[in-house]
């Protein structure tokens, strides 16, 4: 079963979250665009209040799955391993997606021969081999990672971790099949397909999608419109909320 949440009015919006956290971690972005939408807050399969997909999941099967359960058409709004998530419905459902603004996302997030400027491939092998060992460290250090080099970053970790620990923790097997979407998805040779139009949202410091990687896929993607957002990590919607919230405003007025 996917839990959705829903609030507001209007056209509609649907959130989705990133790597090991749940829908929760949305709840002031989601009052915020619940004044002018419809607002869809979900948690992935085996993250928050949704059990595992029967047989796990891909890519594919991860964005069939949330395309089931929410309104359609929406703006979809994914953060990092969301906006995958995000990118692959809009491949899968065009009519489905009236636009993707993704958050610190890119459609390959492992470095390879010809994109050098994403995470090394050891990074996620690590977190990957970690995670059968411990599960609590693993998703401490991954959380640690995402709030790395914005200004306020120990307030900010103690935020993400408080956010997490209001729902059921991830399902283990959710987290590792995650995982390999991350290490090893790649959506770039099918960015021409897309039909919608895309924006972009980077923090500046970001440790897991590095400023240059967001210039590499703006060049895969020149009509979308990138926004950075100076001195924010991971997370920009929770360390520079303000900033973010301007951003967002500018990108559905458009």
């Amino acid at each position: 079963m996917i839990y959705t949440e829903q609030q507001g009015h209007g056209p509609d919006i649907v959130l989705i979250h990133g790597w090991g956290m749940h829908g929760g971690i949305w709840s002031e972005i989601a009052e915020h665009l619940a004044k002018t939408h419809r607002v869809t807050v979900v948690d992935l399969p085996g993250h928050g209040k949704s059990t595992m997909l029967p047989g796990g999941f891909d890519l594919q099967r991860l964005a069939r799955a949330i395309l089931d359960e929410v309104p359609q058409p929406a703006i979809w709004l994914g953060w990092s391993l969301g906006g995958m998530v995000a990118t692959q419905a809009a491949l899968l459902q065009p009519p489905a997606i009236r636009r993707l603004l993704l958050v610190a996302s890119l459609p390959q997030f492992s470095q390879s021969d010809d994109w050098p400027e994403a995470m090394p491939r050891g990074t996620l092998a690590s977190f990957a081999n970690n995670l059968a060992k411990d599960y609590a460290i693993t998703l401490k250090r991954f959380l640690a990672l995402q709030v790395r080099g914005a200004d306020n970053e120990r307030d900010l970790l103690r935020l993400i971790q408080k956010q997490v620990a209001s729902r059921p923790h991830a399902d283990p097997e959710a987290l590792r099949l995650g995982l390999e979407i991350l290490r090893s998805a790649n959506l770039r040779p099918q960015l021409s397909q897309l039909q919608c139009p895309v924006n972009i949202i980077l923090g500046d410091r970001d440790m897991l999608v590095p400023v240059a990687a967001g210039h590499a896929l703006h060049a895969l993607l020149p009509q979308a419109i990138c926004k950075i957002i100076p001195a924010a990590g991971h997370a920009p919607f929770l360390s520079h909320q303000n900033v973010f919230l301007s951003e967002l405003d500018v990108l559905l007025d458009q």
